[in-house]
């Protein structure tokens, strides 16, 4: 089935009401697993853009960082230049007591307003000379380092309108694929409950012409004429000496031949799987581990885009170990599997109803929602996914999830 056809499908609801499902548009599970399939295709169909987000992601991050050292670098020089002023305003004072200079220097607020500077100079002592040298140097080092901040802010305001772009594009692609699903496996449950309907309404039918058969039976049974009564003649045969034969009525019983039927078919379910992708839904991610964060921190999970509300599930049986709202994760579950190993979710839209630390899962039940609490607040929703084999070390989550997801 094309994709063009899981569109189609959504058109015939709108159309067709639930209760004219008709076997031209008849839905089978092969397309739901097709329609599946496609959905999962669109974290490929979005390879480049989501890793041209992520770069995006690490660019600004890395600025920020850098405008971080850039400020305190700046607001040293600010500190050092405020000093070398009122050192260089001292070296004016006592030249303007001693040697008559021009009272212009208390006007001005650098020392570049300070009229023919090379002049000025010359008629400074040697120890003079060299703080006011010093403030030249400062304040031109300063100028330097406000037009490497300035040119910081420019590239960063840049970068997050990229991001914006970006983020909007992936969101509108994961959040259709979403919905062509959605709407395949809707007309899918409208289907089968109408044909759950039919087969309901043919079975009381049924008992129903059944009970009226056996009404009828039972009233031409009684109302049946009384039977006639037959006189049965013995006849006796010569038998041997010491035996007697007496021939019987014919037994007019019917002999019943009973059949053993066989025993009605049952379809096993299909095995479940032992892990599942953690996120139920249409999803983008790429390799992101080791990637810059701010603090200087690197990255150590993957982080894996999707429409804010989307599920999270239990990629294997486990227990639920730890549950938190709060700190760089905002909305976390940390599920401990049965395989040893676990999985750390975070930036959680909000959890499931009833999770619970303790709580066992089986693979696939749900454990919350996508979304970006934490210091993913202004980021796109995704989910910070973390592997930690054996319930050691974290390790690249990557190659596990696609995988499950891809």
């Amino acid at each position: 089935m094309r994709r063009a056809s899981v569109a189609a499908i959504a058109f015939v609801l709108v159309l067709v009401p639930a209760f004219t499902v008709s076997a031209q548009a008849e839905i089978t599970p092969a397309d739901i697993a097709e329609a599946e399939a496609e959905r999962r295709a669109i974290s490929a169909d979005l390879q480049a853009v989501t890793d041209e987000y992520d770069t995006a992601v690490a660019r600004l991050i890395e600025l920020e960082n850098s405008l971080t050292s850039l400020g305190i670098e700046l607001s040293e020089k600010e500190q050092e230049l405020a000093f070398a002023r009122v050192a260089a305003r001292e070296v004016a004072v006592d030249r303007y007591k001693y040697a008559g200079a021009s009272s212009v220097i208390f006007d001005s607020t650098t020392i570049e307003d300070v009229p023919v500077r090379a002049g000025y100079l010359d008629i400074l002592s040697r120890e003079g000379t060299d703080i006011v040298i010093r403030l030249f140097a400062l304040e031109d080092s300063y100028k330097a380092q406000q037009v490497v901040v300035e040119q910081a802010l420019t590239n960063q305001t840049a970068t997050k309108a990229d991001l914006e772009q970006l983020a909007a594009s992936i969101l509108s692609r994961l959040e259709t694929a979403n919905r062509d699903f959605d709407a395949i496996v809707r007309a899918y449950e409208i289907q089968e409950e109408e044909r759950r309907r039919q087969e309901e309404e043919e079975r009381r039918r049924r008992e129903e012409e059944e009970r009226r058969a056996r009404e009828a039976t039972s009233t031409t049974t009684t109302t049946a004429p009384p039977a006639t009564t037959t006189t049965v003649v013995e006849t006796t045969t010569t038998s041997p000496p010491g035996e007697t034969t007496t021939s019987a009525p014919p037994d007019d019983s019917t002999t019943t031949t009973s059949t053993t039927e066989p025993p009605p078919t049952t379809t096993e379910p299909p095995p479940q799987p032992s892990m599942v992708c953690p996120v139920d839904g249409a999803v983008a991610f790429t390799d992101t581990w080791g990637d810059p964060r701010s603090g200087g921190r690197t990255h150590k999970g993957v982080d894996m885009i999707a429409a804010r509300g989307t599920p999270l599930i239990a990629i294997e049986a486990g227990t639920v170990k730890r549950m938190r709202n709060g700190g760089l994760g905002g909305i976390t579950v940390t599920l401990a599997g049965s395989s040893g190993d676990e999985f750390y979710y975070a930036h959680l839209d909000g959890w499931a109803a009833g999770l619970s630390v303790g709580q066992g899962l089986a693979v696939g039940e749900l454990l919350g929602y996508v979304g970006n609490t934490g210091n993913a607040q202004y980021t796109i929703p995704h989910l910070h996914f973390e592997w930690a084999p054996g319930g050691g070390a974290a390790v690249n989550p990557y190659p596990l999830v696609a995988d499950l997801c891809l």
